[in-house]
């Protein structure tokens, strides 16, 4: 019988020795991850802000939008959202980073949970400046704020981070500035995004032009609205804006858009109201995504789904998209705006744009100096370099601003339309574009611009025609709102 079961009872144990040699290890592996676990806890528990830095804040607020006209397209939403509000001074020296910066951190939003970078905000330059400050500082002189290097302190920002390296559509960041030795606030900058890809600022004075605000808020201005957000809205009307600014004891900021038609008529409402404020920790962080783990990745799904809602079910119709207002104000090219602030930043150039320019170009590095003449290209977009062809310090000049890149299809179709694109001599202009300029390339590409301008034009007008259908169907919905070419303008 012990014949029998010795051969057994010994394969049992040499099992449990092969057993216990990878017990072992996982014992170790088990233990290092405990106590990693238990060191983690300890740091979430006990960590304190760098001395002698400002405090930062995770705000969770709620933004609501209201449509009043037309009145059978009312439409309202309202949604909870996750917003940073942080002083450029702390921010950009590095002292708010999270988690060795694995959490958060400014300058780079790869590997990180939250991230800012500073091409995601204000001029739109490819990250080559690398500081907000010395952006917002830029914008600001850009648009006649005088001695701002020398009178600005700090400036709070309120923004939503990038998330998990997604840098989606921020609609609204709102810059705080304070001057130095002075307590109060000393303007505030709107930073508003839309879904083309473009930048706008408006610029708040305290004291200037201010009116009395309504109960609950701090400052208001009224200026006429001048930038493209909404695709069923033109760019025509005012908006009236509302502030709350934050403070230490109340970080709790309050914006509010009233927008009014031409007539004066309220069209439409939103706000951005915080309801609760955390110091920028390592814990709160956590806690806030783990009770609202998408809500950085929904603004854009929030914003296709409404805009579905408004045009399928509430019929609106779509207003054709016109360029930004330049930066580089040039005489008598455009009216100057009765409120600072302008765009900063425009759509990239399409394909064709790019194929335009390089036939422009060509043309103008032969022409130009064959006539001894200097030729300057001066864009609206800050981004793009003024660009020079011919002779200098020639004696005759003739400068060319214009809005966007879509002035070198213009030029090439041989269409002049003075709200794209401006000329400083028009006699100089016409012996620069002689008649058959270009050649062969651009008679190749002007026939491709044509078949592209004769599609575009079928679509608008399937468009207009449905659109015509849809409103002589309501009998509520008054005067027609159909397109009209030029009625962004």
């Amino acid at each position: 019988m012990f014949g029998h079961t010795l051969p057994h009872a010994g394969g049992l144990f040499t099992r449990l020795r092969i057993a216990q040699s990878y017990v072992e290890p996982l014992d170790y592996l088990i233990t290092v991850a405990c106590l990693g676990l238990s060191y983690l806890l300890h740091r979430l528990n006990t960590a304190r802000p760098h001395v002698g830095v400002p405090p930062a804040y995770i705000v969770r607020s709620v933004t609501t939008h209201t449509r009043l006209l037309p009145v059978d397209a009312q439409h309202s939403f309202r949604y909870p959202v996750l917003s940073l509000l942080l002083p450029l001074s702390a921010l950009e020296a590095g002292r708010l980073s999270l988690l060795c910066g694995f959490l958060f951190s400014y300058g780079s939003i790869t590997w990180r949970v939250l991230g800012l970078r500073s091409a995601g905000y204000l001029y739109d330059d490819d990250g080559i400046e690398p500081s907000i400050r010395a952006k917002l500082v830029r914008a600001l002189g850009d648009f006649g704020i005088k001695r701002v290097e020398e009178r600005l302190d700090d400036a709070w920002v309120l923004t939503m981070p990038s998330y998990f390296g997604f840098e989606g559509i921020n609609p609204l960041t709102v810059y705080f500035c304070y001057q130095k030795d002075e307590p109060g606030l000393w303007l505030s900058v709107l930073e508003v995004h839309n879904t083309f890809g473009e930048r706008h600022l408006y610029i708040l004075e305290v004291g200037t032009n201010e009116e009395t605000p309504d109960i609950g808020f701090d400052h208001q201005w009224s200026f006429p609205r001048t930038f493209h957000v909404s695709p069923f809205n033109d760019r025509l009307g005012t908006y009236t804006v509302s502030l709350r600014a934050p403070s230490f004891t109340a970080p709790f900021p309050h914006v509010r858009v009233h927008l009014h038609t031409p007539t004066g008529a309220p069209k439409l409402t939103a706000s951005l109201r915080g309801r609760s404020a955390a110091p920028l920790r390592t814990r709160t962080v956590l806690t806030a995504l783990a009770k609202h783990p998408f809500i950085l990745l929904s603004t854009l799904p929030r914003i296709l789904r409404h805009a579905m809602a408004l045009h399928y079910r509430r019929r609106l119709p779509v207003f054709r998209r016109p360029e930004p207002h330049p930066v580089r104000w040039v005489a008598a090219a455009y009216p100057v705006p009765a409120a600072k602030g302008g765009g900063v930043g425009w759509q990239r150039a399409t394909l064709l744009e790019r194929a335009a320019r390089r036939v422009v170009y060509a043309h103008l590095n032969r022409r130009a100096p064959a006539l001894g003449v200097c030729v300057e290209l001066t864009a609206g977009d800050p981004s793009v370099p003024t660009v020079q062809f011919g002779v200098a310090d020639a004696p005759r000049a003739l400068r060319i601003s214009h809005r966007s890149q879509n002035v070198y299809t213009l030029l090439v179709r041989g269409r002049a339309d003075p709200g794209e694109f401006v000329i400083s001599d028009e006699a100089l202009f016409r012996d620069v574009f002689e008649e058959g300029w270009g050649g062969t390339a651009r008679a190749a590409l002007c026939s491709v611009l044509a078949v592209g301008g004769r599609v575009e034009e079928l679509v608008w007008r399937v468009a207009r025609v449905r659109w015509a259908e849809l409103d002589m169907g309501r009998a509520s919905s008054g005067p027609s709102r159909r397109y009209a070419p030029g009625a962004e303008c």
